[in-house]
């Protein structure tokens, strides 16, 4: 039942459109190509397998494909651990039905979070703390909203008067931060770090990197809601469960997003097997208005061979950026999804990168304009319909177009995009 129920998963996900992150690309791709991150890559996250010298990139992970069973072997692991600690063949089969829903054939950093909180959550009721301690550290080293996480296991330990356990839980998890925090002392690149990853975050991150759900994420999310409510009122042992359940998610809601929630989907499957064996008919009428749900979602959802970021009109423009530049000279994308560095072999003027995103650009954005002058790339590629949150590119960051367009001539154009040449 277990085999079949990973498998069918599998089988969904493979079905589906799948959606790997540019940032998968491409900072990887910047970082074996000699770039600082932090310094040079100018980014908010913690590194994972994205800035250090063994990464996604060099470990061989450079197209859609190699990533898209990267993501289905991460889910058939969790799977895994999802029976290991519930014992609940529903729970599996739960998970299998919950997880497409939440944006499970995107492929980010919290699809990767589940192989770490679910070990340091069996370690943890087993009472070995510097293996729950090690697993939450790592996790953190991926990304850091798993911090309340460590906050919240310390606090239990605190509650419940296990100071010897809260010494070697605590010790644990902080090791690989301290870890990368040496590394990155060591390349010159600490501030940074420190800045992006926290200042920045704490300010203007906070201040304008912001949304809520909107109304069919609402919906979606009703049922995992009540779960939870039902769960906590009739299966007091689990309320642990619970509480790493929440306190995994609850780093990344500022900025709300179906796929932060990747994390959970394994503990609300558990959840959903406890609730089913002390309130059938209950669990049994939500598990139908679930295959429901599903039903409706699948049917809408794009299916394969699509990818995200990797269709027909991204293949003609990769072709004319190449037929115009050669191996590892300088361009730049503007408003354009920049795994297209990766993929054309290409570098950004000035040796800095940052998305374009308004709350990035209100920090680096004359960084950015004095790297076009001081480093002119060969070409510009500019989508002048590039929005976020329903801002135009070309107003939140006009000073940049207008100094492409005063300096550069158009040579080709596909759809909202413009290839520019640097004028003679």
């Amino acid at each position: 039942m277990n085999i079949l129920a990973s498998l069918i998963h599998a089988v969904i996900l493979w079905s589906l459109r799948f959606s790997p992150f540019p940032e998968l690309f491409v900072y990887p791709y910047l970082t074996a190509r000699g770039f600082l991150p932090y310094a040079q890559i100018l980014d908010q996250h913690f590194p994972g397998l994205m800035f250090f010298p063994i990464n996604f990139f060099t470990l061989g992970f450079t197209d859609p494909a190699a990533f898209k069973l990267l993501l289905i072997l991460i889910v058939l692991l969790q799977s895994a651990l999802v029976y290991k600690i519930s014992r609940s063949r529903l729970a599996v089969l739960a998970y299998a039905l919950w997880q497409p829903i939440f944006e499970g054939n995107y492929l980010w950093l919290d699809t990767f979070l589940g192989l770490f909180i679910l070990p340091a959550f069996f370690f943890f009721t087993s009472g070995l703390w510097i293996w729950s301690g090690l697993f939450l550290g790592m996790g953190v080293v991926f990304k850091q909203t798993l911090i309340p996480l460590v906050a919240f296991a310390a606090i239990v330990l605190l509650w419940r008067r296990k100071f010897a356990a809260l010494v070697k839980f605590s010790l644990a998890a902080l090791f690989p931060s301290i870890l990368i925090l040496a590394y990155f002392y060591s390349r010159g690149i600490l501030q940074d770090f420190w800045y992006w990853t926290v200042q920045f975050n704490l300010t203007t991150y906070a201040a304008g990197g912001r949304g809520g759900p909107n109304f069919s994420e609402i919906i979606k999310l009703a049922i995992p809601i009540l779960v939870l409510i039902l769960v906590w009122f009739k299966n007091r042992e689990f309320r642990l469960g619970l509480g790493w359940l929440i306190f995994s998610v609850i780093g990344a809601v500022a900025r709300f997003d179906l796929l932060h929630l990747q994390p959970a989907i394994p503990f609300l499957a558990i959840a959903f097997s406890k609730l089913f064996s002390r309130s059938r008919n209950l669990a049994a009428g939500l598990f139908v208005l679930s295959i429901l749900l599903f039903g409706v979602f699948y049917i809408r959802a794009p299916k394969y061979p699509a990818v995200l970021f990797f269709d027909k009109d991204t293949d003609r423009l990769v072709s004319a950026i190449k037929n115009r530049v050669s191996d590892s000279d300088k361009i730049f994308l503007l408003g354009v999804q920049p795994h297209l560095y990766a993929l054309t072999g290409t570098l950004p003027p000035g040796n800095i990168f940052v998305f374009q995103f308004p709350w990035f650009l209100k920090i680096a954005g004359r960084r950015v304009l004095d790297s076009l002058k001081t480093d002119p790339p060969s070409l510009v590629v500019y989508d002048d319909q590039n929005r976020i949150d329903g801002q135009y590119l070309r107003d939140y960051a006009s000073y940049l177009v207008e100094y492409v367009q005063s300096h550069y001539l158009p040579v080709y154009r596909q759809g909202s995009v413009t290839i520019y040449a640097r004028r003679n």
